[in-house]
């Protein structure tokens, strides 16, 4: 008896043809017997498997890319998304989802397809897409692409800027960032992009919105933050500011500031009220000074330890109006010797709160005989205390460039005229060794926004 012959012996085990039927008697021993043991191997090597893995297919991988028109938009408005395949020979569809629920599908042509889609209610939406293969070219799916969908905004125009607490850091390590929308009146909320991908949303007070956030990867981070508008004003997005976030830790955690003088025209801060954000007007209100919106935000951190955060430092700010002319003083230098002393505008002080973060309401200031554009600050906390002296004050400073284009282009600056000392020839700004120059970002008539660090003690 040939080995194949047994085949006709098997008994078929139910009407449906499968593995199992091609499979020997149960008893293998009496067979081995008779024809030795080497008799089955070409029969029961099959035994138990599908007939359809005698031969297999094999299909080359491929890699699906998703974008769209827009990274926010509004309810109702039209949005293109478009795939790519590589390589782009595959053939077939894609079908797009928002999450799971499918929004439609497109045929390849030349490796791309394209859906066109609108949206029906404010939503983060967080869109891929898939790849079904063909026969010679296996699945894939994208990446998922974040949407802001907004409802419909007022017709009020709106501008959005960003800052930073800081444009180098490491992975891991906390960095805040804050956007300022105008009009201050604006309410709703901000979300934070890192190119298409949202950090998370805060909700805007008086025009402001923060966020803390770390990075898991050493990148360039790419953020913007798109304001969601309402009922007043538009939405709106910042220009991109971008983060570069290394591995490891770094040398040194900060630079270290220098302390300079307190200058003639600090008063004492102890009243009822000096203890705000909005420092443009006095305390009572009245006497609200005119210029450009200038929103300066502060973190302070701890240099000798790590530079972890601050808490409950006292920050302080003072500085000149438009005019060149400080409060509180009376001073022969000071508005040629006018009284203000009764006047406390532009000027206050906060505590810093657990990220080691205070945000100010102000204008940019002028300038006066002497002296470049600057504000002062005086740092109370652990290391330093003192209310008066030098000891633990610093001095910002603006780019010479946007200074001279506000003195001549921009009012009430421009009745002043341009300063002829520049921060070049101020000997405090070259004490400083040019440490403490902000950066802005935002417009004359929409605002500024500056972020900086500051490294206690100071040197």
């Amino acid at each position: 008896m040939k080995a194949q012959d047994l085949l006709r012996l098997v008994v078929d085990r139910d009407k449906e043809p499968d593995e199992r039927d091609w499979c020997p008697p149960l008893d293998r021993r009496a067979v081995l017997k008779a024809l030795g043991a080497g008799a089955l191997s070409g029969v029961a090597a099959g035994c138990g498997t599908s007939r359809s893995n005698s031969s297999s297919s094999s299909t080359t991988a491929t890699t699906v890319s998703l974008g769209a028109s827009t990274s926010s938009t509004t309810v109702g408005t039209a949005v293109t998304l478009t795939a790519i395949l590589s390589p782009s020979a595959g053939t077939g569809s894609v079908t797009f989802y928002n999450g799971t629920t499918v929004l439609g599908s497109a045929t390849l042509s030349a490796g791309t397809a394209t859906l066109t889609i609108t949206f029906s209610s404010a939503q983060t939406a967080s869109i891929t897409v898939v790849y079904s293969g063909d026969s010679t070219y296996a699945g894939s799916t994208s990446s998922a692409l974040a949407i802001t969908i907004i409802a419909v905004s007022g017709s009020t125009s709106s501008t959005t800027s960003l800052s930073v607490s800081t444009t180098a850091t490491t992975v891991g390590t906390s960095v805040t960032l804050t956007a300022q929308v105008t009009s201050s009146a604006a309410t709703g909320t901000v979300t934070f992009y890192n190119g298409t991908t949202s950090l998370g949303t805060a909700t805007l007070s008086a025009g402001i919105a923060t966020l803390a956030t770390s990075f898991s990867t050493a990148q360039t981070a790419a953020i913007t933050a798109v304001y969601a508008g309402d009922s007043t004003y538009a939405f709106s997005t910042s220009s991109v500011v971008s983060i570069a976030v290394t591995t490891g830790s770094s040398a040194s955690c900060g630079t270290s500031t220098n302390a300079v003088t307190e200058g003639p025209f600090w008063t004492d801060d102890s009243a009822s009220g000096y203890n705000r954000s909005d420092i443009r007007s006095d305390i009572a209100g009245t006497n609200t000074q005119s210029g450009v919106l200038f929103n300066l935000v502060l973190f302070v951190y701890d240099r000798k330890n790590s530079c972890v955060a601050m808490q409950n430092v006292q920050v302080d700010i003072w500085h000149c109006n438009a005019a060149g002319i400080y409060s509180g003083v009376k001073n022969s230098t000071n508005g040629k010797g006018a009284d203000y002393t009764s006047q406390s505008w532009l000027r206050g002080y906060q505590l810093t709160d657990s990220s080691g973060r205070v945000a100010f309401t102000t204008i940019v200031p002028g300038w006066y005989t002497g002296r470049t554009t600057h504000i002062h600050i005086r740092f109370r906390s652990t290391y330093n205390s003192s209310s008066t002296g030098s000891t633990n004050t610093a001095q910002l400073f603006f780019d010479q460039t946007f200074v001279d284009s506000l003195d001549t282009t921009v009012a009430p600056y421009s009745s002043e005229g341009r300063n002829s000392v520049t921060n070049a020839g101020d000997s405090i700004y070259v004490s400083e060794g040019g440490t403490t120059l902000l950066s802005l970002s935002g417009s004359a008539s929409a605002g500024y926004t500056a972020t900086f660090s500051i490294y206690l003690p100071l040197s």
